[in-house]
């Protein structure tokens, strides 16, 4: 080029490949804002599964619920039982004689008793024969709380599942939001730098110019809440997935439209079947229902098999005895027991029982209708006069006031961070103990 030397045209392309380095490192951070960890949706799930802490306690809940079952039927077993007692007598007892018989020992009217050591040992096995339905039902009420917590776990494992979805795909459009703004400052300042030069040339008024570069300022406020609205999705997103806030993470997918929610009475049939909250209530109901029985089963006789297994020993001088003092003995009994009259105990037992199940029983069914208003696709939540709607949706709509929370996915298998919440890690009524017979 004439008026370039050779060592400037080298300086001009080595500054323009260092521009262009720039603007492409500026266009990957644009492309993937937040930098550190690249995180995708499946991995963003994945880690809120992990370090969800209502999650962990609805795992313990399960274990705990477990456990209850195991104590349960443990009553349906032997149990066997060792016991003993070694002693050494520090003054030993007497027995006082009457004095016309203290000739016949020679004229002492006391005679020490026992000896210097004593051992009592005993084993003891008892089996319950019959307990007029009380292991059965306190079995099957531990059983229908495991199911109960075995959904529960479910269900906030699926809340889990929709906040960490929800927080990333708010961090996604949080991006998207970025780049519109960025593209939109961009674009005004082009503008703003085509009116300037116009002015320059006398061919734009500086009225125009003004409002270039005040159109400039206005669209520089949309991209600074932009970023911050950014910058506290990634915060949030974090903290579903348990990241530490410094910690850094970049979005590795990217917005995608999604296919319309099915008709109405496709998501009842799939919430109905699938909703681990519904299934949850449903257990707890037959839970109440076992725990009636078992309190019913409090006024039936029970039968036992007892046996006992002794060994006594009283020796002086030695730390042990020998053959001749000890002495072993066995017992085998078959125990009766019936309730006659016990204060009316049984029957308040029953009563707050059967009080348990009715509120069971409503709670099932209150739950049910919230799901039946969340299922409805929140684009058709017209008031129930609202000649738009279907039949079914009417019906629906008169069943009661409040919606369920959560929106119709989550309902229909995927329930809501909110309900995960209510229901948390809870264990339902007192653990079931083994019944004393």
């Amino acid at each position: 080029m004439p008026g370039i030397t050779r060592p400037r045209l080298d300086r001009i392309i080595l500054r323009l490949l260092t521009l262009a380095f720039m603007l492409a490192f500026a266009a990957a951070a644009v492309a993937t804002p937040g930098g550190g960890m690249a995180l995708s949706l499946d991995d963003a799930i994945s880690l809120a599964l992990q370090n969800d802490e209502n999650l962990q306690q609805a795992a313990a809940a399960v274990d705990g619920a477990e456990a209850d079952v195991m104590n349960a039927g443990s009553g349906r077993l032997p149990q066997l039982s060792i016991s003993g007692e070694y002693a050494t007598t520090l003054k030993k007892g007497v027995m006082f004689l009457p004095s016309d018989m203290a000739a016949g020992f020679g004229g002492q009217t006391k005679i020490e008793m026992g000896g210097d050591y004593t051992f009592q040992g005993a084993a003891t096995l008892t089996f319950n024969l019959w307990t007029a339905g009380r292991l059965s039902a306190a079995t099957g009420a531990a059983r229908e709380m495991l199911a109960s917590s075995r959904y529960r776990q479910d269900l906030i494992a699926d809340g889990v599942r929709y906040q960490a979805t929800a927080a990333y795909m708010s961090a996604l459009l949080a991006a998207d939001n970025v780049r519109i703004a960025e593209k939109a400052l961009e674009e005004t300042r082009e503008a703003m730098r085509v009116a300037r030069a116009a002015y320059e040339q006398g061919s734009a008024s500086r009225f125009d110019l003004l409002r270039s570069e005040v159109e400039v300022a206005n669209r520089e406020a949309p991209l600074i809440q932009a970023r911050n609205q950014f910058e506290q999705g990634l915060l949030s997103l974090g903290r579903v997935c348990g990241v530490a806030p410094d910690a850094g993470i970049s979005l590795a997918d990217t917005l995608t439209a999604v296919a319309a929610p099915d008709d109405l009475e496709s998501l009842l049939e799939r919430m109905r079947g699938s909703s681990p909250e519904i299934k949850a209530m449903q257990r707890q109901v037959g839970a109440a229902r076992q725990v009636v029985a078992l309190a019913k089963a409090g006024r039936g006789p029970s039968r036992q098999l007892i046996g006992n297994y002794n060994i006594q020993a009283q020796w002086d001088d030695d730390l042990a005895p020998d053959s001749n003092e000890r002495a072993p003995s066995a017992t085998a009994a078959l125990a009766f027991r019936m309730p006659i009259f016990d204060g009316l105990q049984a029957k308040s037992e029953i009563n707050s029982a059967a009080a348990d199940l009715r509120i069971a029983e409503i709670e099932l069914d209150r739950g049910t209708r919230d799901c039946d208003l969340a299922a409805l696709p929140a684009g058709r939540r017209e008031r129930p006069g609202d000649p738009g709607r279907s039949p079914r949706e009417r019906e629906i709509g008169r069943r009661g006031p409040q919606a369920g929370s959560g929106a119709v996915a989550q309902r229909t298998g995927h329930a809501s961070g909110e309900a995960g919440r209510r229901i948390g890690p809870d264990r339902g009524p007192s653990p079931i103990v083994p019944v004393a017979i």
